[in-house]
């Protein structure tokens, strides 16, 4: 399904699988101009294929290579050109099989023919956004920066919930805490989020998130200097994962998310 809503010179384009006529859970894009903002996911094909044929979309710039994120690009490929970071054209044009949990939630992509390499900056009319590296929930994933409005694209660079419990392999959460550090500084107006949306109250949003797994850092580490095992640090810190964990196929994890706050180090 797919719900289009404005927000000033930003138009929102919500994408989600539809359960008895809700949103399961809904991946926000990003129209301004003819530029779209990631792709949304797969499941929504044909809503976002019938958004596409009005020709507003000529430019796709895909924020990282996750399924929600780069799911619709084979139907907006016939109207656009897709740019996304050079580690992750690859798997956009010939995508991996997905789990069933994650082809009911977000769909399973389908290949994309060509795939430009994502540049440093780009012109939507009279705003000039720059392309910004947002490192830690996947190692390639960028943002686009637009300095003179103050607004950050931000893709997936602050967690959904507010206390985040569980991790996936290739998230690196020391780094995720440092990027996050990086987009306070920069007196950012409005966050798009793509998951939660538009977000203005920027710095307590974000700061809430680094505290949280700053002090589940250092609890894990004191737990890990005194012998505890990942399970057993799991256990004293009373961490639970949700309900649909193990249909994620370890895809997602609590020790995933500890061993990533005990090992991982951030760069730059």
């Amino acid at each position: 399904m797919i719900e289009i809503v404005p927000h000033g010179d930003v138009t929102c384009v919500k994408t989600a699988t539809e359960q008895g006529g809700q949103a399961f859970f809904w991946v926000y894009s990003y129209l301004i101009g003819d530029a779209l903002i990631d792709a949304g996911c797969a499941n929504a094909a044909a809503e976002v294929r019938e958004f596409a044929s009005k020709g507003e979309i000529e430019r796709v710039f895909v924020t990282h290579a996750h399924e929600d994120h780069y799911g619709c690009c084979s139907v907006l490929e016939r109207h656009a050109d897709i740019y996304a970071a050079d580690q992750d054209i690859e798997m956009i044009k010939n995508p991996p099989r997905y789990g069933q949990l994650f082809q009911t939630v977000w769909g399973q992509p389908a290949p994309v023919s060509k795939v430009r390499v994502m540049p440093d900056s780009f012109q939507v009319n009279d705003f000039t956004f720059e392309t910004v590296a947002l490192p830690g929930h996947w190692p390639s994933m960028v943002g686009f920066l637009e300095p003179e409005r103050r607004w950050l694209f931000s893709a997936d660079a602050v967690p959904l919930p507010s206390k985040k419990k569980i991790g996936m392999p290739e998230e690196n959460i020391p780094q995720m805490i440092h990027t996050m550090e990086r987009l306070i500084e920069m007196d950012i107006e409005v966050l798009f989020d793509a998951h939660r949306g538009p977000i203005t109250d920027v710095v307590p949003h974000i700061q809430s998130r680094v505290d949280h797994l700053k002090g589940l850092q250092r609890e894990a580490k004191r737990l890990h200097e005194e012998g505890y095992s990942i399970q057993e640090i799991q256990d004293s810190l009373g961490l639970e994962g949700p309900w649909y964990m193990e249909m994620t196929e370890k895809r997602f994890g609590i020790d995933i998310l500890l061993r990533s706050l005990l090992f991982d180090e951030a760069e730059g």
